[in-house]
């Protein structure tokens, strides 16, 4: 009888004992939060073009046009250019930019094109790499100063006759046609790209210093 009393203590103190432990598992935690900020660099580009449209183009006739990318922020950055021509007729029809080998629109490159500029051909289009990366508040060299009509284009001339019997007289009415009354668009488009990037982002091989 006393065995079975020792027996049911001691039991009752291991099952004590095991709450007893058990409830004394802890742990121990910690958070905490950190507010990382990155600021970056402002990255601006402005280009500035010098040009007023002529409304009376004639042969020979040369106008001035200037475009330069200048760096406003803080980030270097490359730039490079290229363009696209176009004439129309009055019709609004198009018309060849060379006409028994004679280009109607004349680009003139600035003087100094070969020792800024790197010319390169990508994927079937001409562009042109200004060689030096741009740094706040520097500014390309323009790579166009001006457009001419070629005086040597050649006009095409129309005659419109109109006959009166009663008075004898013929009234002859000239009227020219094509590149004379037609219209040419020079489109230039500048890109820009921050400048540890240019390689990557237009995937080219030239070498901006």
């Amino acid at each position: 009888m006393k065995n079975r009393k020792k027996k049911s203590i001691i039991a009752l103190l291991v099952i004590a004992l095991l709450g007893f432990i058990g409830g004394t598992f802890a742990y121990f935690t910690s958070s905490d939060t950190f507010s990382n900020i990155f600021s970056t660099k402002p990255y601006r580009m402005e280009v500035v073009e010098t040009f007023e449209s002529p409304n009376n183009w004639t042969p020979g006739t040369t106008t001035p046009k200037t475009i330069i990318a200048r760096n406003t922020g803080d980030v270097d950055a490359a730039v490079r250019i290229s363009y696209t021509e176009e004439w129309k007729n009055s019709s609004g029809g198009s018309m060849p930019l060379v006409s028994n080998g004679v280009r109607a629109a004349v680009i003139n490159f600035s003087s100094d094109l070969n020792t800024k500029w790197t010319q390169a051909t990508e994927g079937g289009k001409t562009y042109y790499y200004y060689k030096n990366k741009i740094s706040k508040n520097q500014s390309t060299s323009s790579f166009i100063q001006s457009v001419t009509f070629n005086k040597d284009v050649e006009i095409n001339l129309d005659s419109n006759c109109v006959e009166n019997s009663s008075l004898h007289t013929k009234t002859c009415t000239t009227t020219s046609g094509g590149y004379s009354s037609g219209t040419y668009t020079l489109t230039i488009k500048v890109e820009t790209v921050q400048f540890d990037q240019y390689r990557t982002v237009w995937g080219t091989n030239v070498s901006i210093a």
